[in-house]
């Protein structure tokens, strides 16, 4: 299945050093696409115990886009990214946990056809900017730029206010949500 990523899931080897982390086989992202996902906007509303800041959501808001990357991945695979971002169900079926799984149509960057992919969208986000740590958005920025995302993307991810801070903090420092 095609899987949109926008967030820190672009920095691969962030991804990568999460499930070493918490002890789960690393997904195979390779022959990441750069694509582009109209209509909604990339915003900052949701607190993540474990990277001590703001982390990346995606909004509907009709005349903006969000860039980022496809990652033709296994069910297995979302699994695992499942995991990293606190996506649960109760026993209904029902989303429940930080983020949900939403279908969305993405045009490729390679002037491919448009893609019907997953992305991850917050369940309940703040409704204002919550500055994400210095660290988790030189992830998301290396992530951009080592996928090829243009410049004028990067440059507008650096335009975020930020929090200084460190690395993220390790296993045990809060609920659930310390795993994000």
């Amino acid at each position: 299945m095609w899987y949109f990523a926008y967030g820190s899931n672009l920095n691969t080897r962030a991804v990568a050093e999460w499930c070493r982390h918490f002890g789960h086989r690393p997904p195979a992202m390779k022959r990441a696409r750069p694509a582009v996902l109209d209509n909604y906007r990339l915003c900052f509303p949701i607190y993540s115990e474990y990277w001590g800041g703001g982390i990346a959501d995606i909004v509907y808001d009709p005349g903006k886009y969000v860039a980022g990357a496809l990652f033709d991945l296994t069910e297995a695979d979302m699994s695992v990214l499942d995991l990293k971002v606190d996506r649960r169900l109760d026993d209904a079926g029902r989303e429940i946990g930080t983020y949900k799984r939403i279908e969305v149509t993405v045009n490729p960057l390679d002037r491919g056809q448009p893609v019907v992919a997953v992305a991850y969208q917050g369940t309940n986000p703040e409704r204002y900017h919550i500055p994400p740590t210095q660290h988790y958005m030189d992830l998301v920025i290396q992530g951009a730029y080592a996928l090829g995302l243009s410049m004028m993307w990067i440059a507008y991810l650096q335009s975020f206010a930020v929090r200084p801070g460190g690395k993220p903090r390790g296993r045990g420092t809060g609920d659930v949500s310390s795993r994000l």
